[in-house]
């Protein structure tokens, strides 16, 4: 889990930590990024290594990893940082509180079960599309964006349907942050353009994509929607290409698109 929390965790971290509302969020923001420097390749970290990584001064590095650790988010042994156990009990609150996973994952798991594929659930995140659940029904091989990874945000049927269910103007901020990259391209050359093929994607209810994540996979996904309409994240099932070819597609998406209808009757009626 280096490298990752999941969105709702900050929330939870603003509680516990009693942060005043005059306390500027970019502050806070900066302050959590260092969380986001670890990863399998970079376990742990020394204080001068964060400020450079950060751009940060001595002084802020210090601050930002005392506040840290006060809050059981880093621990040090021998001069050098590690991730803490409060991101452990973090995560298991997650597990147990967060509506999207408790509405959603045993639909998941016999969707999964029933298909033969691997099934994923993902959410946003500001501009984010992050993998919070994997279903591997029968020990299937685990993907390269399995939970607690940030899957490309323009790529992957996860990733667009999600975008294609957001509000015109969120998904338009997204799209200017981004509209110089080769995924966005992809997608349409222009903010008209890149608009009309998220809505055909929302029109057609479910996605699908190839091999745009893991070469020789195949996955369709369909957006978990809130009884408002707000977009609440959205369900995939990933299958190896030879395996996907067996399916009847519009019957796998109905399938989908009955799932995820389930999910949203379980939801909070509020996004």
């Amino acid at each position: 889990m280096a490298g990752f929390i999941y969105p709702a965790i900050w929330d939870e971290m603003l509680r516990g930590w009693h942060i005043i509302s005059s306390t500027p969020m970019s502050s806070l923001t900066r302050m959590l990024s260092v969380l986001d420097l670890f990863s399998r390749d970079h376990m742990a970290l020394t204080a001068e290594q964060i400020a450079e990584e950060l751009k940060l001064t001595r002084t802020t590095s210090y601050r930002y990893i005392g506040e840290l650790m006060q809050a059981g988010l880093l621990v040090s042994t021998m001069g050098v940082y590690t991730l803490g156990p409060r991101i452990i009990q973090l995560d298991y609150r997650i597990r147990e509180s967060d509506p999207l996973l408790n509405s959603a994952v045993d639909v998941l798991a016999e969707l999964a079960r029933n298909a033969g594929g691997t099934g994923l659930l993902a959410s946003i995140y500001n501009d984010q599309i992050i993998n919070i659940y994997q279903e591997t029904p029968g020990g299937k091989p685990s993907l390269t964006y399995s939970r607690g990874k940030a899957v490309p945000t323009f790529r992957s049927a996860s990733s667009k349907v999600i975008l294609s269910n957001l509000k015109p103007a969120r998904l338009k901020r997204i799209w200017a942050a981004h509209q110089h990259e080769p995924d966005v391209q992809a997608l349409g050359a222009g903010w008209e353009a890149f608009l009309a093929h998220m809505q055909t994607i929302k029109a057609h209810g479910y996605w699908v994509s190839h091999g745009e994540l893991d070469p020789g996979a195949d996955g369709i996904a369909a957006p978990i929607l809130f009884a408002d309409g707000d977009v609440a994240g959205s369900m995939t099932l990933v299958f190896s290409n030879q395996s996907f070819k067996r399916y009847h597609e519009a019957a796998l998406g109905e399938m989908m698109l009955e799932a995820v209808a389930q999910v949203t009757k379980r939801l909070p009626g509020v996004g």
